[in-house]
Order: structure tokens, then C-alpha cells, then sequence
């Protein structure tokens, strides 16, 4: 018996509530006793289905329909009382020993502030799906030879090159947790704004003076279907800004390769908006006018950004996309149609 939690557990749910059970149901699910972790779920609707169970189980929710994902989190977590917290996306899962063999590394390793864990993937009716069909997409694989990875405050110069070209550690936020005083520290104002918790826990921890510990056991259950948000060209918009931003934040705090890098990938996420912008205007029949607009300023964007003019097609398809669409409207659409797929993708 334990006089207090131990960890927060916060659940958050947007505009989809078909996998928020299944998310709650893995929490209290988890290996260890029930009073050594509470759970917060914030939602932007009320459900009498799923309000029924949460109450049921005596789980703490909220309905909050503010459209910031950093700002309904950071209500969430300020409605909790646990020193660690953690988090998880409605459509993810825990495996039953997360919390405990998180717990253990932060109690076995108390320098350590940040947290993070590998995936394993699951379809949209929980089943796994089979490694050959994801693992050679899967950027985490680094970790089968070295095992888990302690880098203590003073390794910050490694973060880089670990964390977004060893490995993707900036991806998912149900994989992730920390010390609460380091979500109040001083990246509050960042998380706030934030569409991506997931950069947003990461930079607290980089610009932090605790120790990151990146797990190699695969204990979150990643949902991969087709209305993963970040198929949306919206969302790269969003992407770009809050990269941006937390280059900015990483610049004052005296890191300039965690800035340099951030910095690059916000380029790198606004190039790949104003191309879905065209071909998004193509396969909604705008007008001509428009797409050579924005055609147009794509084309200036690339000649203001060479690092992002390599010869690949998805650099060079919105472009010619559109200057086919103003000669022959029809063809672009069905060409549009075809390439679709290839400029949504979001790895650099």
C-alpha cells in the first residue's frame, strides 16, 4: 500500500471516441496495484456509454473542447497530483507492465527526468500487425544492439544525432514520460501552444538538467489505420510552427545544434504543406488561378530553401502537378489521385 500516487496516467480523446475505451480498459489492466497510479481522461464530448465506465471505475474526466491539444493536456495534468506523468493517445494502448517497469527506472535511476519507450503496432481492431509488414519502416531498430540508452545531463551535445537520426524519440507521446517539474518548467508556455505533445515533452526534457533514459522494450501499443491524424496536410502546418517554436525556445536556452536541427525540420514541414496545399486544391477542383498562386509560391519557397531541393518526386510533383492542372485540368486530377500517398509522407 502506497499513500499516494505514484503517476499520472492522462488519457486525451479529439473528435474520436470509437478506441477510448480500449485505451482506459489497458490502463487499469496494468500489473500493478490500482493505488499506485490515478487516471485522468479529457475528451471534447460527453458519451453516456463511456461516461457509464469511467464513472464505474472511478476515473476521474473532463469534457474540454479547446482545439489546442497542449492546452486541454496541461489542464489535465494540472487536475492530477503525481510527481511522474505519462500519457496516452485514445487510439493507443499500455501493455500490462508499463507503469511498472517505467516506475522502476525512475525509482533505480533517480536523475532521470524523461522517459521513453518502444511500439509495438496494432491494426484497427487490436490485432498485431506482422513485424516484416512495418519493421522496415520502423526507425527504432538501433535500439535491438544497444539496449536501453541512460544519457545523463551532460551528453546533450549526442541528443541530435540519438534522438531524430539514430533513432525517432520525438515520436508518440503515449510512449513517453517525465517529472512533473519538468512539464511546469520553464517549456510550459511551448506545451501550451502545442499541436505535437510529443516534440513538445521531448524539448522540456532536452532543455532540462536531468537525465533521459530511452527504453528498448516495446510496452505501447501503436494504432496504425487511416485516420492517424498526421495523414492531414493541416497537420503539417501545424507541425512546422510548433518546430519552429521550439527552435526558438532551444536557441535561448544556449543549445544551437537541438535549434539548428528543429529549425530544419520546420522548414522541412512547411515545404511539405504548400505542396498538399496544391495538390489538395487540384483534387478539389479550385481554380486555375489558385492553384498557379500557390504553385507559384511553392516554387519560391524552394528557391528561398536549396536544402530542400533534392531531386525526388515528392519535392517536384505538386509542382508540376499544378502547371499541368492549368493546361489540363482532368489529367492533373487523376494524376493528383495517383501520387496522393507519396507527399503526405512525414518522414524527412
Amino acid at each position: 500500500m502506497v499513500d499516494a500516487p505514484e503517476i499520472a496516467v492522462i488519457i486525451g480523446a479529439y473528435r474520436r471516441k470509437e478506441y477510448l475505451l480500449r485505451a482506459v480498459r489497458s490502463v487499469r489492466a496494468q500489473d500493478i496495484p490500482r493505488d499506485r497510479y490515478e487516471v485522468f481522461v479529457t475528451k471534447d464530448f460527453a458519451d453516456p456509454v463511456i461516461d457509464a465506465e469511467l464513472a464505474r471505475e472511478g476515473i476521474a474526466s473532463h469534457v474540454d473542447a479547446d482545439p489546442c491539444i497542449g492546452t486541454w493536456l496541461g489542464r489535465a495534468v494540472r487536475a492530477t497530483h503525481a510527481p511522474l506523468l505519462t500519457f496516452l493517445d485514445d487510439d493507443d494502448e499500455f501493455e500490462p507492465d508499463r507503469l511498472e517497469r517505467l516506475l522502476a527506472v525512475f525509482r533505480d535511476h533517480p536523475e532521470v527526468g524523461f522517459y521513453r519507450n518502444r511500439v509495438r503496432v496494432i491494426d484497427a481492431e487490436d490485432r498485431p500487425i506482422p513485424l516484416e509488414r512495418w519493421r522496415k519502416i520502423e526507425s527504432d531498430s538501433a535500439f535491438d544492439a544497444s539496449g536501453p540508452v541512460l544519457l545523463p545531463p551532460g551528453a546533450r551535445s549526442k541528443l541530435v544525432e540519438f534522438a531524430f537520426l539514430t533513432t525517432r524519440s520525438t515520436f508518440n507521446s503515449s510512449t513517453m514520460a517525465l517529472r512533473r517539474d519538468l512539464f511546469d518548467g520553464p517549456s510550459a508556455e511551448l506545451f501550451a501552444r502545442t499541436q505535437l505533445p510529443d516534440l513538445s515533452l521531448f524539448v522540456a526534457a532536452a532543455l532540462s538538467s536531468s537525465a533521459l533514459y530511452f527504453d528498448d522494450r516495446r510496452l505501447t501499443r501503436y494504432r496504425f489505420y487511416g485516420e492517424n491524424v498526421t495523414h492531414r496536410v493541416s497537420w503539417l502546418a501545424e507541425s512546422s510552427r510548433c518546430h519552429r517554436e521550439a527552435a526558438d525556445l532551444a536557441r535561448s536556452f544556449g543549445q544551437p545544434e537541438l535549434a539548428a536541427w528543429l529549425a530544419e525540420l520546420a522548414v522541412h514541414y512547411e515545404r511539405m504543406y504548400r505542396a498538399g496545399r496544391v495538390m489538395d486544391q487540384i483534387g478539389a477542383q479550385d481554380s486555375r488561378g489558385t492553384v498557379a498562386r500557390l504553385s507559384a509560391e511553392y516554387l519560391r519557397f524552394l528557391g528561398r530553401h536549396p536544402s530542400e531541393r533534392s531531386i525526388r518526386l515528392d519535392v517536384w510533383a505538386a509542382e508540376a502537378y499544378g502547371l499541368a492542372y492549368c493546361v489540363a485540368p482532368a489529367l492533373a486530377r487523376r494524376m493528383r489521385t495517383a501520387r496522393r500517398s507519396s507527399y503526405l509522407t512525414t518522414t524527412p
